[in-house]
């Protein structure tokens, strides 16, 4: 559970906190309220949920279960500059599609879920705008891949000779 206190202009005091949940999606708490919030991805939680207090604009902001809280366009860990949460752009989800199918044909049920793993690496690499770091999962998961595509046709191919 991540929380933060804010004061607003007025002197009050105020406490937001935010809970990754498994089930259900994540929990935002504001002073006393509870609220179920949705994620609007399928894969990864994501969230942008706004809260305004007198003389105070929060966000906090959750990617996986990674919270953060941005208060008036900064964020309260590093300092840097609050941008609301952005859509996947539709080449990264061609690059989930390739990994989840191709890896199935290539590597059976373990490259599905390398192909389910890496894709989940794109998702939250995507949110966060870091396209490299998508780019290099996904060179990743080429090589995993084929590494084991070629470590099993070596083996049949060695069963085979054998017999």
């Amino acid at each position: 559970m991540n929380s933060w206190t804010i004061t607003d202009s007025n002197g009050t005091t105020h406490s937001i906190g935010c809970k990754a949940k498994s089930f259900g999606g994540p929990e935002i708490t504001v002073d006393t309220n509870t609220y179920r919030v949705k994620s609007s991805n399928y894969f990864v939680n994501v969230v942008d949920y706004s809260v305004d207090f007198p003389g105070a604009n929060c966000h906090v902001v959750m990617i996986g279960k990674k919270a953060r809280l941005a208060v008036n366009g900064t964020y309260q860990d590093d300092g840097t500059t609050y941008e609301p949460v952005s859509s996947i752009p539709a080449w990264v989800w061609v690059l989930v599609a390739l990994s989840v199918i191709g890896g199935y044909f290539f590597a059976g049920i373990i490259g599905l879920l390398v192909g389910i793993l890496m894709s989940s690496q794109y998702i939250s690499a995507a949110l966060q705008k870091n396209m490299k770091k998508v780019a290099i999962s996904f060179v990743i998961f080429l090589v995993i891949v084929i590494v084991f595509f070629v470590v099993v046709n070596m083996a049949v191919s060695g069963l085979a000779a054998s017999m």
